[in-house]
């Protein structure tokens, strides 16, 4: 079942124990608005699938993060942005990127984690370390340890550098699955903002315990989920549209979600998870979606 977005629930005990999200999807890409940069990136031995943002992704992040700052100072008493207690950012460029203004606007560091990396991740040091990305973002925070790392799939590697990766969307979802239980616990009664990529609304299923039929997930999009104390989270605010604070969006970098494709094995695109079950509704099995 899709999840709606839900009303506010009525004023409980000041001993609850409220914990919030609000995920936020990169901006839109430069690779998309400039096509060409794919063959410069291969000539020059850039690694093609961490391409920056174009500048109207910076402009969204600016506006996202804006647009956040109010958010979150709206739901303290007050008044005061820093009641944000972390952020916590995928290790690729274009989310790190789309991270730096919330960060200059909540006063809070950056802390890489891994346990967000795109679909296809690859393990190991392809990527940039944080230590390494420290020297042009010093807004990252070195020392921060990831609730989880990405682990390879034997036999799947990665259809745009050929490095072994993580087995998409399958293996992507279980690690959204582990991710949440851990997020869950690490974070209990703290808000968090976290910037990620697209698929990460399976982050979003695994929380609310929900299908992934109907999620999309805008560039700059800001899902907001909340819980009290260990009781179920509930949907405030959807991330499918950034209408509200991005003044402009392009074809290029869309709301995206999952299909049934994603999972279907022996299929172009070397998808994995129907052979192990895994599928749209593998969140909701369990009896979610409600709120």
């Amino acid at each position: 079942m899709a999840p709606n977005v839900s009303s506010p629930p009525d004023a409980s005990s000041g001993n609850d124990v409220v914990s919030r999200i609000y995920l936020i999807r990169h901006g839109d890409r430069f690779d998309y608005a400039n096509p060409s940069w794919l063959d410069s990136a291969k000539a020059h031995g850039a690694l093609v699938t961490d391409p920056p943002l174009s500048a109207l992704g910076h402009k969204q992040a600016t506006e996202t993060a804006e647009h956040l700052r109010k958010l979150a100072s709206s739901t303290a008493a007050d008044d005061n942005a820093h009641h944000v207690d972390h952020i916590l950012v995928s290790p690729y460029l274009r989310v790190i990127q789309t991270a730096c203004p919330t960060s200059h606007a909540l006063g809070l560091p950056l802390n890489v984690e891994h346990g967000l990396s795109e679909a296809h991740a690859t393990p190991g040091d392809v990527l940039p370390s944080p230590r390494e990305r420290f020297a042009y973002f010093p807004q990252i925070n070195p020392g921060h340890t990831s609730l989880l790392n990405v682990e390879p799939t034997p036999g799947f590697v990665c259809p745009k550098t050929g490095h072994p990766c993580e087995a998409f969307a399958g293996k992507y979802c279980q690690r959204m699955e582990q991710f949440a239980t851990r997020l869950e616990r690490a974070y209990l009664g703290k808000s968090i903002v976290m910037f990620s990529h697209a698929a990460s609304v399976a982050l979003v299923a695994a929380l609310l315990k929900c299908s992934m039929r109907t999620l999309k997930f805008a560039p700059c999009g800001i899902y907001h989920l909340e819980r009290r104390n260990e009781g179920p989270w509930r949907l405030v605010g959807s991330g499918e549209s950034n209408d509200k604070y991005v003044s402009e969006n392009t074809s290029t970098t869309y709301p995206w979600g999952f299909s049934e494709k994603h999972f279907t094995e022996g299929t172009a695109g070397n998808y994995f998870g129907s052979s192990e079950g895994i599928d749209l509704d593998y969140f909701a099995t369990e009896g979610g979606g409600a709120m």
